[in-house]
Formats: C-alpha cells, sequence, structure tokens
C-alpha cells in the first residue's frame, strides 16, 4: 500500500520544484565563476556596512513588534531578538513553515498568546506590504516622472489590499462561528482561535499611535533593506542609481510573493532582480550574478543574527517563568 501524498505535500514539491528551475536558470545565465567572482572581490567595508543595515532593519522590526503589543508587553532587546530569529526561521525553514515561529517567539518571550500572535504575525506583513507598495510608487514616479500611471497601479495594488486586513477576518470570523463552532469541542475551539485573531488586530486599531509608530517603522525598515542592496552592489563594484536599487529590489520582494520556495527564497527572487534588472538596462548576465550573490550575502546576515537571536532566547526562561 503505497501513501497518497496531500495537496499541500504536492503544492509544496511542485513549489520547490519551480525554485529549483529558476535557480539553475539563474545560475546558467551568470555563470557560478561570475558568481564566485563577485563573492570574493567585495570590498569588506562595504559589506560591513550592509551587515549594519540588515541589523538596523531588525532593530526597526523589534520595534514594530514592541508597538504591535499592548504597552509593556515586549521590551525593545527582546523584541528585536525575536524579530531576528523569527526572520531566520522564515527564511531557512523549508516552504515558508518558518513564517510560523513568529507567534510562538512571543509566546515565550512576551507570554503573548499563540492566536493574538497569529494576528500579530498579519499585521507585521501587511504593513511589510503596504510598505513595500509605497516604496515601490515613489520609485517609479523617480524614475518614471511622476505622472505615470505604473506608479499609482504599484501603490494601489500593494497599499489596498493590507487596509482590507480587518475585513478579511471579521469574514473568517463569521464563517468560522457559521461553519465551525457545530461541529463539537473541536470545531468551538478553532473558532475561539480565530475571533481571538480577529480581536487582536481590533484592539490594535483602537491605538492610533502605535498603529501609525509602527506604521513609520516598517517605512524606515524597507528604507534600510534597499540601502542594504545598495550597498552590496557598490561593494561589488556596482554603483546604480539609488531608485534603480529601490525599484529592481521591490520587484524582487515582490516574486517573494509567489507561492514557490525551496530555502531561503532562492530562485523566486533572483528571477524578479533579474528581470527588473534587465528591463532597466542592465546585461543579463550582470543582472543575475549580481542578484544571487547580494541574495548570499543577504542570507549570511540573516543566519548569522539569526542564530545568535536563538541562542540568547534559549538561554533564558520563558516569560511565564520569569514572572513567577
Amino acid at each position: 500500500m503505497t501513501a497518497s501524498i496531500s495537496p499541500e505535500g504536492v503544492r509544496r514539491v511542485v513549489g520547490g520544484l519551480v525554485a529549483l528551475a529558476l535557480i539553475v536558470i539563474v545560475l546558467v545565465v551568470a555563470g557560478p565563476r561570475e558568481v564566485w567572482g563577485m563573492l570574493r572581490r567585495s570590498d569588506l567595508a562595504w559589506v560591513l556596512a550592509a551587515a549594519a543595515a540588515a541589523g538596523g532593519a531588525l532593530v526597526l522590526r523589534g520595534l514594530r513588534l514592541v508597538l504591535l503589543l499592548p504597552p509593556g508587553r515586549l521590551r525593545p532587546v527582546p523584541a528585536t531578538l525575536v524579530a531576528a530569529a523569527a526572520q531566520a526561521a522564515a527564511l531557512f525553514v523549508p516552504a515558508r513553515a518558518g513564517e510560523l515561529a513568529l507567534p510562538f517567539l512571543l509566546r515565550r518571550a512576551a507570554a503573548w498568546e499563540v492566536a493574538p500572535g497569529v494576528g500579530t504575525l498579519l499585521i507585521t506583513r501587511s504593513l511589510d506590504l503596504a510598505a513595500l507598495g509605497l516604496w515601490a510608487g515613489i520609485a517609479v514616479v523617480a524614475i518614471l516622472g511622476p505622472f505615470h500611471p505604473l506608479a499609482a497601479v504599484a501603490a494601489v495594488c500593494l497599499v489596498v489590499p493590507p487596509l482590507l486586513l480587518p475585513v478579511a477576518l471579521g469574514g473568517a470570523d463569521r464563517l468560522a462561528l457559521r461553519c465551525l463552532a457545530p461541529r463539537g469541542q473541536r470545531g468551538r475551539r478553532w473558532a475561539r482561535r480565530v475571533r481571538r485573531v480577529r480581536r487582536s488586530v481590533d484592539a490594535l486599531r483602537r491605538q492610533p499611535l502605535r498603529l501609525a509608530g509602527a506604521v513609520a517603522a516598517s517605512i524606515a525598515m524597507w528604507a534600510l533593506l534597499w540601502a542594504l542592496a545598495w550597498f552590496l552592489l557598490v561593494a561589488m563594484g556596482y554603483r546604480w542609481p539609488a531608485w534603480h536599487v529601490v525599484a529592481g529590489s521591490a520587484v524582487a520582494s515582490l516574486t517573494n510573493l509567489l507561492p514557490v520556495n525551496l530555502v531561503g527564497n532562492l530562485g523566486p527572487l533572483e528571477a524578479g532582480w533579474t528581470s527588473a534588472f534587465i528591463a532597466l538596462g542592465i546585461p543579463p548576465e550582470v543582472a543575475a550574478a549580481t542578484g544571487l550573490a547580494s541574495h548570499l550575502w543577504a542570507l549570511l546576515f540573516a543566519a548569522v543574527y539569526g542564530a545568535a537571536a536563538w541562542a540568547v532566547l534559549a538561554a533564558k526562561a520563558p516569560s511565564r517563568e520569569r514572572e513567577s
């Protein structure tokens, strides 16, 4: 008897194969020797500047968590550790399963239950998407002019969906109440979890100042990520216009939303980066090589920061134990 593979398992296998095919195509275009050469000749000072930008982005991710949780629930230093560990898990656990690390890390570090933690995760991802849309629109304006329709399309398509998060959660709450709650104790438990996720998002809407601070932190965080990309390009000997780097990096970030992933977002990000910079006039082999080399540096930073954060968090007792 052969075990059947679930539809989710099939989706993950297909997504992994697509990601693998994309990374192979990028390697063929770039040439492995050229990628290795870019890594070897990277200027150390600029690489360290990029590492500092990556660390600064994690600090802002942590500050955003402080603002998204109730006042006094999470301090800035533990929040930064949680952000670094969650980011590493999201990158290195296959098929995006590591995204779910954040709610459990918040439970350990801040005694924040998992269901509200899922709400926090949804808010952070919504803010990421909205800030990305804002920067993409600004980059299009800077490159193509203020009246180019692509700027409005980029901003609207990326900023509007996050604003619909409360509406979507309200619909999910009503659906869970109608479809899950009547199905016994287990169904009622899941319906309560969905309601707690919704309430955690609704509670933040009643704190506009903290929400505004989280939005500002998200915008600043993306600015540091664009700086990270520019620093790495300079380290490899390429001083491209800053707004071109923002636009190309934004497209690369958007391709990470595709449901194809193996490990570390390898494949989709390089494909998006390469396509964007070819459209901006960069030779294909240079676009492909810089995309893969930059991504490998960024993964190294994430691994170092994430491993350090996991070690510190593991050495501390869970929040509830410290409070008792």
